[in-house]
C-alpha cells in the first residue's frame, strides 16, 4: 500500500534520499555561483534540524488516526489517514485511506521465508501485523537539460520529490515497542533493572531502584521533593547512557530499512525504529467463497502494539494530577 500523490507523473519505485546534515549550513555570499549540491546542502540542514529534533525531544510513535480495519466484504485491510514519527525524526503522514486485498497479497507471499500459516482444506488461518515506514516518491517531470556526462534521460527530470509513506502487511506478531530512557523506567517500575552475567543488578539500575524506594519512604509532606530530585538524578544517569544509531561497525549506518537519507543514523536515538507498528491482526483466516475468490476473517484487531506520541499540553494538563498522587 503506498500513498499516492496528486501527480500523475510519479515514480515510487525507489526510496529517494533526502539526506539530513543538521551541523553543515550554507554560507552563501555575493557573486556566489550556487549549483546543484549548494541547494542540496541548504535543504539537508534545515531537514536534519527538524529530524534531529523531532527524534530526541519527542520520539516516535502515531500522533494521530492511522486507524486499521477489516472489510469482508471487499476481502480488505484499509489503514486510514494519519501522522506519526518515525525513530529517525521523518513525519509519516497518509493522507488518503490505504486498502490491501489480503487474498491477492497472500498468494504472493506464501512461499516467503518464515511465513507460517495453517492450510486446512484451503482454509488459511494465520496471524500478521500491519506496519508503516517512510518513503519518498519523485515526481512532477519538468524538461531537462543532459548532464555534463551527457545521460540524457529522455529531456526530462523529477523536480520535486513528495514525502509519503509505504504501508505493510507483515507476517507474524508486531515487534514488541521500543523504548528510550530505561533508568527513568526503572525508577517508575516499568522496567525490571538490568544486571550483569553474575545476575548483580547494575549500578545505575541500582541507583534507579534506591531512588525509588527513598521517595517510597518519604514523609507526605516530603514526597515531592524526593520525586524532583529523583526524577533529575536518574535523567542524568539516563542521559549519559543513551546512544545514538548505528551500524555495529562503527560507520553510522542504520539496519533493515535504511534508505540514503539514513546514512546519518548515527545522528538518532539507538532504538528508534524504521517502522512503526499499527496493528497486530490476529487469526486472519482465508477461506474459498467457491468462485474463485475468498472470504476474509480477523479474529481480532489489536491497535494496542503502537508506539503513541501525546502533545505537550497533554502532557503538561496531566503533571497536576501525577504531582497529587504523589501526595
Amino acid at each position: 500500500m503506498a500513498n499516492p500523490t496528486s501527480a500523475s507523473d510519479r515514480d515510487c519505485n525507489a526510496g529517494v534520499p533526502l539526506p539530513a546534515r543538521p551541523f553543515v549550513a550554507l554560507r552563501p555570499h555575493y557573486g556566489m555561483l550556487l549549483g546543484v549540491a549548494d541547494f542540496e546542502a541548504e535543504q539537508a540542514y534545515h531537514r536534519g534540524k527538524q529530524r534531529l529534533h523531532n527524534a530526541w525531544a519527542h520520539g516516535w510513535g502515531v500522533l494521530w488516526g492511522l486507524g486499521v480495519r477489516v472489510d469482508p466484504g471487499k476481502g480488505e485491510v484499509a489503514v486510514s489517514p494519519g501522522l506519526a514519527l518515525d525513530g529517525r525524526g521523518r513525519e509519516l503522514h497518509n493522507e488518503l485511506p490505504q486498502c490491501l486485498n489480503v487474498a491477492r497479497w497472500f498468494e504472493a507471499h506464501r512461499g516467503d521465508a518464515g511465513f507460517e500459516f495453517t492450510d486446512s482444506g484451503g482454509v488459511i488461518a494465520f496471524d500478521a501485523h500491519v506496519r508503516i515506514r517512510h518513503h519518498a516518491c519523485l515526481t512532477a517531470p519538468v524538461p531537462a537539460l543532459a548532464d555534463s556526462c551527457g545521460h540524457d534521460a529522455g529531456g526530462v527530470a523529477y523536480s520535486r520529490v513528495h514525502e509519503t509513506v509505504l504501508i505493510e502487511l507483515v507476517p507474524g506478531p508486531a515487534p514488541a515497542r521500543t523504548h528510550r530512557n530505561h533508568l527513568l523506567r526503572v525508577l517508575a517500575g516499568l522496567d525490571a533493572p538490568a544486571t550483569d552475567d553474575d545476575g548483580q543488578v547494575l549500578a545505575d539500575d541500582q541507583a534507579a531502584l534506591d531512588a525509588r524506594a527513598a521517595i517510597a519512604a518519604a514523609a507526605p509532606a516530603d514526597r515531592v521533593a524526593a520525586a524532583a530530585a529523583a526524577l533529575h538524578d536518574i535523567a542524568v544517569l539516563d542521559g549519559l547512557a543513551e546512544r545514538s544509531a548505528d551500524g555495529g561497525d562503527g560507520s553510522g549506518v542504520g539496519d533493515e530499512g535504511d534508505e540514503g537519507d539514513d546514512a546519518q543514523a548515527a545522528l538518532f536515538p539507538a532504538a528508534g525504529p524504521l517502522t512503526l507498528a499499527l496493528a497486530g491482526l490476529q487469526g486472519v483466516t482465508l477461506t474459498p467463497d467457491g468462485a474463485g475468490g475468498s472470504t476474509l476473517a480477523v479474529a481480532a484487531i489489536d491497535p494496542r502494539v503502537r508506539s503513541v506520541l501525546l502533545p505537550t499540553a497533554s502532557l503538561q494538563a496531566l503533571s497536576g494530577a501525577l504531582l497529587a498522587a504523589l501526595a
